[in-house]
């Protein structure tokens, strides 16, 4: 089959031509129209449930509200895993599915499920509500709304900021493509405020109730259908809305004596800001921050120019005074990380041309073999398009390791009609070009199919991840599928079609390097075979002695991607006021500003109005630094990581600081509900006992080495006011437990009881007790109540007003509670820290019954990684052995080449010892991309061994002439392979640190298994051969 496909492209040359023409037309729209990202998007298929009820504290969050949605959503089909925090007025539960689910689906399976548990929950606790339909690296540009001059403060107050984002800013970008929503953060949202005297409500012998009944009952619009007056119709509206203050104070209460008493003579009625959770300071003054979510599975970098095309629009809307200025914007990222992926490809390409020209000194040949290399990436491209994968570091870096590979079947088949037709033109025979190429294809188009589908083959275990690594690695995976069958494809149509109308046959002279090679190879070659079991004794007291070296190297998930700016995390004590965190935020930007390497400094405190689950004490900031070869101090980011926590430490020494990175932090959330490289997860059902225990834990892993930034969630010590009913007391008086509570959630809390309507814009109306009479716990004591009968009562006659501590929030996973330990690991691996940890723990902590402990975070995800890929390899090397079995009908041979793949291995692990690598997921992938090379070497080598063979050539002289003839492909495509990473190893841009470790893996297994295939396996092949003769004759003479 394979032949008749050579056969029938050099019966119609220009109809391959055109074919291919067409098939780079289409790559390159394939090219044009790919997604472009900085990164795999890794989000798990998730929903988030909002359930917002002001005012209410993190335990009775919990027990109202987060526990009935968690129960209600336990049951849902291919849920995985249900996680929430309860805290002060927020309830967030976030569902985790399956990845083969379906997103909107899911989203509608709990929209359902939410209408159900709607009604469930008790009433005026507030409603639960889908978070936005974005994944959670969805943010893909912030910007700020601020002051062109702070002396315009008087004119533009926070609040009027805040209205600008929220009413024209926010609504133009939502119209953007591919927007989900736009969030708000920072400022204060404009309300209006009923501000009650209670000495006034006495005096007028009024109800904190009856005032929120008023302003109930006077704000509203109706619609009274139609009337027919003679022949025309008209519509009747019923107009009631309150347009201003004005409106609000002329509200009737009631009248004395005939004298309305109105709203404005028990309140003063006022414009201000609502209680906020959240603010956002850029280089220490107070800014509006808005941050676009783009939708899942758009194009990020689509986004971000249509956002930044609407921001151009918003601009113009906006008043004098008020500016727009952009953070950050993914794009920058996007740019930097595709930029290394493609440096890394021209550069690979430019060497690949290059070794070819070396090694076959002749520019005709090279220029065919080239063809080869981007006709392959743009096939690539079309296989992304259609598998729907976005052109990311991760995919990109596919194609990378790749670029070595893609040209190794043109390699074969140039290299063979090139030597043919020298032999033909040597015997002095015309030389038919169509006839040699057929010839020379159809002697390698076996071996090189069956390698080329082994090298996919090696691959298939990356289709088996899941989860996190499964989301990073199996797009590499395709994209290398891609690229190799369409090298495949290409090495049995186009590149003999090109080689029969571009090469010339003249005399086969080794180039300089072959001849030197050949020269230094031969007497090498010879010694080996005279000495077996020495040569085999060598090869394999190097691959014991690399083995050895094994369990030395340490093993993480993934190295960290370095995205070129810094994340910072700043926890206050849990009875941090936002005023102070604000205070805190400035005196750290002001200490940053004394780094010349930092740009500008965003501080974003508590949290938005959705999407963030932190409190008032918690800070994170984003530090944008200047691109590194504008850095005058000679630091690297290491350095100023280090440089910086020092001073925070110095500057700000209350709060636990500790430093990541925007989209890591991201990632680790996502992946495991914790914003930390690792984490230990204590579960128990006291929160008490959680916080116990977890202290406890603390100070045993304070003292394992290598361990940083560790940090317990301060959680205990959030002061609350309590005021509990004493219901003997009410009974007295005639008053319920409503009374009181009104007063709390009302007066004290100022939940809204009515909406202003401003054309489209709404403002919240709230009815709220004056400063003074809740400044402090006395005046909440002598708020006075009214009894039915008349009688006055204060607040502590009928309730207990005590001070404690209560939680900041409350973490829930599988339905338990649970507390977190963050840490980061510097200096060592993740693996070996781990058990470290664990045998401390086992120690120094006795939990007590119904407390366990779980890690979570980057261990997690490479425990699971480890197990799956030590069940799918040896699977896989199954199925090669099949396959080399198939292509030589022979188990002898097909254990041959396969014995070469251990061997591969030593280079690799001493690549890493060498430049101090750990072995990662993208390192156990290098090892996965030597063996296929290794294997593809081996075959083409064996399978020209038995050609000799046949064509009746001895056993050492097959040996000795078809490592010969064969030493330029073997070392052509090994060189072709190693130099195509060389950039890679070497580069230092965005997105690096994950390719290197791949990268060496590769360079270096490569370099000892082409040693090895060249000697070990000839001397292998010899023995095997002379052994099975020698058996032949035996049977023969029996």
């Amino acid at each position: 089959m394979l032949n008749a496909l050579v056969e029938l492209s050099l019966r119609y040359k220009v109809l391959v031509l055109i074919a291919f023409i067409v098939i780079g037309f289409l790559g390159y729209q394939a090219v044009r129209n790919v997604p472009i990202d900085a990164f795999p998007d890794v989000t798990p298929v998730q929903v988030n449930v909002y359930t917002e009820s002001p005012g209410l504290a993190a335990e009775d969050v919990e027990q109202l509200l987060t526990f009935p949605v968690e129960s209600a959503m336990a049951g849902l089909p291919k849920v995985q895993e249900i996680r929430s925090v309860s805290l002060f007025g927020l309830s967030y539960v976030s569902v985790y599915f399956a990845d083969d689910m379906d997103i909107y689906f899911a989203r509608q399976l709990v929209n359902e499920r939410l209408q159900e548990v709607g009604d469930r929950l008790p009433a005026g606790y507030g409603k639960p509500g889908m978070g936005p339909n974005t994944s959670g690296l969805g943010q893909v540009l912030w910007y700020t709304v601020e002051r062109s001059d702070e002396k315009l403060k008087d004119r533009l107050s926070d609040t009027e900021l805040r209205s600008l984002q929220d009413w024209t800013v926010r609504l133009i970008l939502r119209t953007a493509p591919g927007v989900d929503d736009v969030t708000s953060w920072g400022g204060q949202e404009r309300q209006y405020q009923v501000r009650i005297d209670p000495l006034k409500l006495i005096k007028h012998q009024l109800g904190f109730k009856e005032v929120i009944a008023a302003l109930e009952a006077n704000n509203g619009q109706v619609g009274g259908n139609f009337i027919d007056v003679g022949r025309e119709q008209f519509l009747v509206r019923g107009l009631g809305l309150v347009k201003n203050a004005e409106d609000i104070g002329r509200i009737v209460l009631k009248t004395e004596d005939g004298t309305p008493v109105y709203v404005r003579d028990v309140a003063e009625i006022a414009e201000g800001g609502a209680p906020r959770f959240g603010a956002v300071t850029r280089d220490g003054k107070e800014v509006v921050m808005g941050m676009a979510l783009s939708r899942i599975g758009e194009n990020a970098k689509n986004v971000v120019d249509a956002v930044k095309a609407k921001l151009e629009t918003a601009k113009a809307a906006l008043p004098e005074g008020v500016v727009v200025k952009p953070v950050y914007e993914r794009t920058d990222l996007v740019n930097k990380a595709v930029g290394t992926a493609v440096r890394a490809l021209i550069e690979g390409s430019l060497l690949v041309g290059l070794i070819l020209f070396l090694f076959l000194g002749e520019l005709r040949s090279a220029i065919v073999v080239i063809v080869a290399l981007p006709l392959a990436m743009l096939i690539a491209f079309i296989g992304m398009q259609y598998a729907g994968l976005s052109a990311n570091l991760m995919s990109l870096a596919g194609l990378a390791i790749g670029i070595g590979m893609m040209v190794d079947g043109a390699v074969v088949v140039v290299e063979n009609a090139f030597r043919i037709m020298a032999e033909r033109h040597a015997h002095g025979e015309r030389v038919d070009r169509t006839a040699a190429v057929l010839a020379a294809a159809r002697e390698v188009a076996n071996p090189v199919a069956f390698a080329i589908g082994i090298i996919i083959v090696v691959f298939l275990p990356l289709f088996s991840l899941e989860g996190l690594e499964g989301k990073l690695f199996k797009p590499m995976a395709l994209n290398i599928s891609f690229a190799m069958g369409g090298s495949l494809l290409l090495a049995l149509t186009l590149i003999p079609v090109l080689a029969a109308l571009i090469l010339k046959p003249k005399e086969e002279k080794d180039t300089r390097l072959v001849a030197w090679l050949k020269r230094r190879y031969a007497p090498l070659l010879a010694w080996a075979l005279a000495r077996k079991k020495r040569t085999l004794g060598i090869a394999g007291g190097a691959l014991l002695a690399s083995l050895a070296l094994f369990p030395f190297l340490g093993k993480e998930f993934m190295p960290q991607l370095q995205e070129g700016s810094i994340m910072w995390r700043v926890t206050g004590i849990p009875s941090s006021s936002l005023d102070e965190s604000i205070d805190v935020s400035k005196r750290i930007a002001e200490a940053f500003k004394q780094f010349p390497e930092v740009e500008t400094t965003l501080a974003m405190i508590g949290r938005a109005e959705k999407g963030e689950t932190a409190d008032v004490n918690y800070m994170e900031i984003y530090t944008a630094l200047k691109p590194e070869k504008e850095w005058k101090t000679g630091r690297s980011i290491q350095q100023l990581d280090a440089a910086m926590l020092e001073t925070l430490e110095k500057v700000v020494p209350t709060t636990v600081p500790s430093f990541t990175q925007p989209i890591q932090m991201r990632v680790e959330e996502l992946i495991s509900g914790v914003r930390a490289t690792l984490a230990l997860k204590l579960y128990g059902p006291d929160l008490q006992e959680l916080d116990r225990q977890s202290q406890a834990i603390k100070a045993a892993l304070a003292k394992v080495p290598g361990v940083a930034d560790l940090a317990l969630e301060a959680n205990l010590g959030k002061p609350q006011i309590k005021i509990a009913v004493n219901r003997e007391a009410l009974a007295r008086y005639g008053l319920n437990a409503d009374d009181v509570l009104t007063v709390v959630r009302n007066g004290v809390g100022g939940e809204p009881v009515s909406t202003l309507l401003d054309g489209v814009k709404r403002f919240d109306i709230a009815v709220v007790l004056n400063k003074d009479s809740k400044a402090s716990v006395p005046a909440i004591e002598s708020l006075p109540l009214r009894a039915p009968s008349g009688a006055l009562v204060t607040l502590r006659d009928v309730a207990d007003v005590s001070v404690a501590e209560g939680y900041s929030f409350v973490r829930r996973e599988a339905l338990q509670r649970y507390a977190v330990l963050q840490m980061d690991v510097r200096g060592r691996d993740i693996d070996g820290f781990v058990k470290d940890a664990n045998a401390a723990i086992a120690q120094q902590v006795k939990l007590p019954s119904g407390y366990w402990t779980e890690w979570g975070g980057a261990f997690e995800n490479q425990q699971r990684a480890m197990a799956k890929l030590g069940l799918i390899v040896p699977i896989t090397i199954f199925f090669i052995f099949v396959l080399l079995y198939t292509a030589f009908n022979s188990v002898r041979h097909a254990g041959l080449i396969l014995a070469n793949v251990p061997f591969a291995t030593i280079g690799g692990i001493l690549a890493l010892a060498i430049t101090r690598q750990y072995l990662s997921v993208p390192s156990a992938i290098g090892f996965i991309a030597v063996f296929g090379v290794a294997m593809l070497n081996g075959i083409v080598l064996v399978s020209f061994l038995n050609e000799l063979r046949e064509k009746g050539f001895s056993i050492r002289e097959a040996v000795v002439q078809g490592t010969a003839l064969r030493l330029r492909p073997v070392l052509m495509t090994a060189s072709v392979a190693v130099l195509g990473l060389v950039p890679m190893l070497l580069s230092r841009g965005v997105g690096a640190e994950t390719q290197r470790p791949l990268a060496a893996v590769v360079v270096g297994g490569l370099i000892t298994s082409t040693l090895l295939t060249l000697l070990l396996l000839p001397v292998l092949y010899e023995w095997i051969e002379e052994r099975a003769e020698r058996r032949a004759r035996e049977e023969e003479l029996s």
